[in-house]
């Protein structure tokens, strides 16, 4: 249930930035989290947000770190993307 939920989360941010659905980075990253490689999608997520601070990123950064169990990293990413854009919800307004 969860992984459909995040499944329609990640929908949302591509539908809503078309530049996202074009970055072939972040669609390997969004590739490695559901194979369960949260590691490697992190990775590839952190770059991404070094080089452009996006507050969608930060917080796929974080869910992966929830689902890894790592509740401060979590938190730590959740707090940055509410730093970036503080209305910022993964979910359709």
């Amino acid at each position: 249930m969860r992984k459909i939920i995040l499944l329609v989360i990640i929908m949302v941010f591509i539908s809503f930035s078309p530049c996202l659905a074009n970055n072939v980075s972040l669609e390997k990253a969004y590739s490695y989290y559901f194979q369960g490689n949260m590691p490697e999608a992190i990775k590839i997520m952190k770059e991404y947000v070094n080089e452009k601070p996006d507050a969608r990123i930060l917080y796929f950064i974080g869910y992966a770190y929830y689902e890894m169990k790592d509740m401060k990293s979590a938190r730590l990413y959740f707090e940055k993307a509410y730093l970036i854009d503080p209305d910022f919800t993964p979910l359709p307004r």
